[in-house]
């Protein structure tokens, strides 16, 4: 299988020339990616950036071909006939029901590119399964690799749905704390632009939020604060609320995972009308991962919510960084500077 091929896709754009474009690698230069990024960064990145490229290359396929499935079964009718043409291996489906799909990989190229390990190891593979099964079914899903023969020369994989795939929707903010329901205020912030607002407290800040959802935007909110007490304090029913957080949860999103962090950011900027990020907290970013790294999700963030027109309003401690640090922050996004604060 020297000359197997992986089909890989760019993402999706509706009015994207790359919507339409694909590229062609060898099946060993997988590995050779995954060597580089091993050698960079270890073992546990390497799975994981190969895992999540997977997930946006499956569905940026699914997406851009527009299409959706009801149930399970659908599917499971629906993905060998898809996998074909992309070049990783064949699949079979093994089992189907309404909480699960069983398939089975047969001459997995990446499995064979990483010389039959005795240990899971197709994490694109399974990204790309990934991705696939949430582009159909529009909910957060779930793909564990298992073992299926004695030398791991076939691979299965188990698909589990999730909750459903959050969406941006309108807010209903009428029981929310300084927010008139006579009167639909108007919105305090330009669009496009990232704020930064600087303060040991973050109430104001999310005060401005929930004005900036009554006023039409719709919203997702990224928090270290556990979501129920957030949803409570700021009459937030409706709005996407991720958790910052290492627990075993649905709506919790790692704080070392800024990749993964940034995506679900880039897919809700896409889909939303009006959209207003709030990110609060970004000291434990800083503080889990790392200055420089932190400092590059921000300006990506930024350059997204520009491209879309969008509004990103985002608190930080001061006393936590030096002013050295600070003023670098300052330089990327815009000072906000509330009532006062």
């Amino acid at each position: 299988m020297e000359e197997d091929l992986v089909l890989l896709e760019e993402e999706e754009g509706e009015e994207d020339p790359l919507q339409m474009a694909f590229f062609i690698m060898p099946g060993h230069a997988l590995k050779s990616l995954r060597d580089e990024i091993e050698i960079q960064g270890g073992d546990a990145l390497a799975n994981d950036m190969l895992y999540r490229y997977g997930i946006r290359c499956g569905e940026g396929m699914v997406t851009r071909m527009g299409m959706k499935c009801e149930t399970m079964e659908e599917i499971a009718e629906t993905i060998p006939p898809l996998w074909a043409g992309i070049g990783l291996g064949r699949i079979t489906v093994e089992e189907v029901s309404d909480e699960h799909i069983k398939v089975r990989f047969h001459e997995s190229v990446e499995s064979l590119a990483l010389g039959k390990p005795k240990e899971p190891k197709c994490h694109f593979t399974r990204g790309y399964l990934n991705g696939m099964t949430v582009g159909l079914s529009q909910k957060e899903t779930n793909v564990d690799e298992v073992q299926c023969s004695q030398d791991w020369s076939e691979t299965c994989f188990i698909i589990t749905l999730g909750t459903e795939y959050f969406t941006p929707v309108q807010e209903e903010t009428a029981k929310a704390p300084d927010v008139a329901a006579k009167a639909k205020p108007e919105s305090k912030l330009e669009r496009g632009i990232a704020y930064l607002v600087e303060a040991e407290d973050p109430d104001g800040a999310y005060k401005l939020f929930v004005n900036e959802l009554a006023s039409g935007n719709q919203g997702l909110c990224i928090t270290r604060d556990f979501p129920t007490k957030i949803r409570r304090l700021y009459g937030l029913t409706n709005t996407p609320v991720l958790w910052l957080s290492n627990a075993e949860q649905e709506f919790a999103v790692e704080p070392v995972q800024l990749g993964k962090l940034y995506h679900k950011i880039e897919d809700f900027l896409k889909k939303a009308e009006q959209a207003t990020v709030m990110i609060s907290g970004l000291e434990y970013l800083i503080v889990q991962n790392n200055y420089h790294s932190a400092l590059k999700f921000l300006q990506l963030v930024r350059d997204q919510v520009a491209i879309h027109d969008s509004v990103l309003i985002a608190t930080i401690s001061p006393s936590t960084l030096s002013e050295k640090d600070l003023k670098l922050i300052e330089r990327e996004m815009e000072p906000l500077t509330l009532n006062g604060g």
